[in-house]
């Protein structure tokens, strides 16, 4: 699925989630609906959101050599955590390297304790 990435003259997004709406749940994308993404492509940016690591999403929507992340002019994987666009992966940091390990477990600890205490 090769397209015009996204550029001045694309000003809507439109964005998927992967399964159940690209995909039967855990399933492959149809031809039909690869063809589909790649039609509307030509006319507005196109981006898939899933649950899954980007491994999981390639093996429903990628076909053959084909990068997922290249037919699509955004990604978001791992329900965010990892995002991509025209192709390139955006920084990320994860919350326990930014608050570090050890204010974290303090944080979960709180928290644990906090909601063993609810009634």
């Amino acid at each position: 699925m090769t397209s015009e990435p996204l550029g001045q003259t694309k000003k809507k997004l439109v964005l998927f989630d992967v399964d159940g709406t690209l995909t039967p749940a855990r399933s492959t994308a149809s031809p039909e609906m690869l063809e589909i993404l790649k039609e509307l492509r030509k006319r507005v940016a196109i981006g898939f959101v899933g649950g899954s690591d980007l491994g999981k999403i390639s093996e429903q929507l990628a076909k053959g050599d084909q990068k997922v992340v290249d037919m699509f002019d955004y990604g978001f994987a791992e329900n965010g955590l990892t995002a991509y666009k025209l192709g390139q992966a955006l920084p990320s940091q994860s919350f326990i390297k930014h608050v570090g390990e050890k204010e974290y477990k303090t944080l979960v600890n709180f928290i644990l304790h906090y909601l063993a205490d609810m009634e």
